[in-house]
């Protein structure tokens, strides 16, 4: 069966250690653009951040970010899929985890806002290549549903553990980075908005290819028609895969690409 959508994640897959995408995926990556292929990025990014990526390969289609809570269109603007965590459940998990002084980050309609200007915030900043706003008192009075949050810590085992037990059934937590919790609503996931866009698009779900590396990626590449796993991914995410490429430090979404469009891999049927 062939292949007509790549959905990329970004961190660990299509970056590289420097969070840069390698000459030789971006070369790949094009290649597929121009043969015609459906491609776009799935990660769980700001779309601030996102975008300039996006740019950078000459991505025009859409773009699942906040690990599927947001689905947007660079080339019209439009929002096409909008799955907040809801602010009577995103309110009081921040204020309760910030009485408690654990760090945590909210994302408010694309913007990042941060309770101090400190070493967590800074460093992400620095990660995700996006502006920080401090807001020690707008925080605790969030104006809008933000598409997630962000908890930093070098216990996230233990934080994670306590707060799906406090928020049973409320919200979702997963990691896509070491020391980050990202919390979003209990539904959300890539292959979720994935699925709203392949619709929205007439692409049946079993010619779209998916690639990631983490927890955040789990979902989009157990139901693709052709899930892959990068060599770096984690052990969940290589079970779920039904082939694992080379690590993102060795192109392995170029050879990915190149293989599907040689036929070398194709999806079963």
């Amino acid at each position: 069966m062939p292949l007509k959508m790549i959905a990329m994640d970004l961190d660990g897959t299509l970056l590289d250690q420097e969070k840069n995408i390698a000459p030789e995926d971006a070369a790949a990556v094009r290649e597929a653009v121009a043969a015609g292929y459906y491609v776009t990025l799935a990660t769980g990014r700001m779309y601030r951040s996102a975008l300039p990526y996006a740019q950078e390969l000459g991505l025009t289609h859409p773009l699942v970010v906040y690990n599927g809570a947001f689905l947007k269109d660079p080339a019209s603007g439009k929002v096409l899929g909008n799955w907040p965590l809801p602010l009577e459940v995103a309110q009081p998990l921040l204020d309760d985890c910030l009485e408690r002084g654990i760090y945590i980050q909210a994302y408010v309609d694309d913007c990042l806002w941060a309770p101090r200007d400190c070493e967590e915030v800074r460093f992400y900043s620095h990660f995700a290549r996006v502006p920080y706003e401090v807001e020690p008192e707008a925080i605790h009075a969030l104006p809008q549903a933000p598409h997630k949050l962000l908890v930093i810590s070098d216990r996230v085992k233990e934080l994670r553990q306590e707060l799906e037990q406090q928020y049973s059934g409320k919200i979702k937590i997963v990691s896509s980075s070491k020391g980050f919790l990202e919390i979003t609503a209990p539904a959300t996931n890539k292959w979720h908005a994935l699925q709203v866009l392949a619709a929205r698009e007439g692409i049946p779900e079993g010619e779209i290819l998916c690639v990631g590396d983490s927890d955040n990626d789990l979902d989009m590449i157990a139901h693709a028609g052709l899930g892959v796993a990068m060599g770096n991914a984690n052990e969940a995410v290589c079970r779920a895969a039904r082939v694992v490429t080379a690590p993102n430090t060795r192109n392995g979404v170029a050879r990915i690409i190149r293989s599907i469009m040689t036929r070398q891999v194709d999806v079963p049927v």
